[in-house]
Formats: structure tokens, C-alpha cells, sequence
């Protein structure tokens, strides 16, 4: 994959904070210093998702989260990493509440990323790049909900070759917190890290949860 510093860069003080606090200032300053070119090695080790992928950001995110977690030899705890990844979605939190689930504008913005990458991943770019996110709306429960499925996860893929795959269902977890400050609510039965065989993404505005309503009236 091509190789972008941005999202370390961003997150690195949220990072050495978290670890600062919970191993020492010693210890944040090393791990942080040789996350730093293990980043920019795995990042290039990982598949080509295809120049203009929509959804490549995704791999580049989580991707920053697992760089400190090897450069200190897994002496620290998945959750430590889950921490520093909920941390630095709250350093950002500004950007994901400019959408707002509970409006229709909000719903259609949210609806136009997934349907972004659909339209990109054409079958010719399957086969030229086959790793990539597999995205499709089977299920679908109500025409007002923002809903989809990710059968195929590259990030998952790659953290098993990585020797991390501990690290995913915790960091999965995290997209309820993502949605969250988009006002939204994140229904989901299953994740591919935990060994489910989809992620699916229903997602609701917090203000009226149908879905939570629907389901008391039965």
C-alpha cells in the first residue's frame, strides 16, 4: 500500500500520552520513536487497495493504532491499544460530529461514503485489486437506516499475517464510538474479527432509535 504519514502523525501525542500515563514517560518516548518508521514498513507491506480507493483511509487508521503494539514487542495490552484508538477518536471528534444521523442531510452524507465505494470498486478493479473491502447491502432492514455489510476486510487479513489478530474485535468495537459521535446508534449482529462472516452496519440517528423502538412494542 501506498505509503501516507497523516493519520500517525495525528494520533502519535494521543498515543504517547495514553502510554505515558500508563507505562511511563520512558518507555511512551521509545515505543513512540520506533512505531514511528514500523508504521511507514507495514503500511508498505500491506496490499495495493488501488490508487483513489475510498475506503483505504480505513487500513491506514487502524494501522497507526497497531505500529506502537509491535514496536514494544506486544508489552502492552490490547486494550491499552483500544484505549489510544478511543482517544484519538475523541482528539477528532469535531470532524465526525459535522455529521449529524439524525437528519436527513446527515443519513444521505452517510449513506454517500459506502455508496462511493461501491460505484469505485468496479469488477475490473476486484480483479486488479482483490484484497480490497467487499461491500454489498443484503438484509437490508428499512429503507430510512444507513445499512450495509463488509464481507471481506482487508485490515483483518493483514493483522492475522501482522500476528495480530487479537488486536481487531477490540478495535471493531470502536466503530459504536465513531457513530456515536456522528449522533448515531450501531446495530450489529456480526464482525468478520470475531469470526463472524460479515460486518454488518445498521446504523440509526440517537435521537429516534427505530429500531430499539420497534423491537420493545413486539
Amino acid at each position: 500500500m501506498r505509503y501516507h504519514g497523516l493519520y500517525f502523525a495525528l494520533f502519535r501525542g494521543t498515543m504517547k500520552k495514553v502510554l505515558t500515563e500508563r507505562y511511563g514517560k520512558d518507555f511512551a518516548k521509545k515505543t513512540m520513536r520506533q512505531a514511528a518508521p514500523l508504521y511507514r514498513r507495514i503500511v508498505r507491506e500491506a496490499d495495493d487497495l488501488g490508487k483513489g480507493n475510498p475506503m483505504a483511509y480505513n487500513e491506514l487508521f487502524a494501522l497507526a493504532f497497531v505500529a506502537p503494539y509491535l514496536a514494544c514487542s506486544k508489552s502492552i495490552t490490547p486494550e491499552d491499544v483500544q484505549e489510544m484508538m478511543r482517544r484519538s477518536l475523541y482528539h477528532v471528534k469535531w470532524y465526525f460530529s459535522m455529521v449529524n444521523l439524525n437528519t436527513d442531510k446527515g443519513k444521505a452524507a452517510n449513506q454517500k461514503n459506502i455508496l462511493k465505494y461501491v460505484d469505485w470498486y468496479t469488477p475490473e478493479r476486484e480483479k486488479q485489486y482483490p484484497s480490497s473491502f467487499k461491500v454489498d447491502f443484503v438484509g437490508k432492514p428499512y429503507e430510512n437506516a444507513c445499512y450495509y455489510r463488509i464481507t471481506r476486510c482487508p485490515i483483518c487479513a493483514f493483522c492475522a499475517k501482522l500476528g495480530v489478530s487479537e488486536l481487531m474485535p477490540l478495535l471493531c468495537e470502536l466503530d459504536e464510538v465513531m457513530i456515536g459521535l456522528q449522533h448515531g446508534v450501531l446495530h450489529r449482529q456480526y464482525t468478520i474479527a470475531s469470526g463472524g462472516p460479515y460486518c454488518d452496519y445498521y446504523i440509526v440517528g440517537d435521537c429516534c432509535d427505530f429500531y430499539l423502538c420497534k423491537k420493545g412494542s413486539k
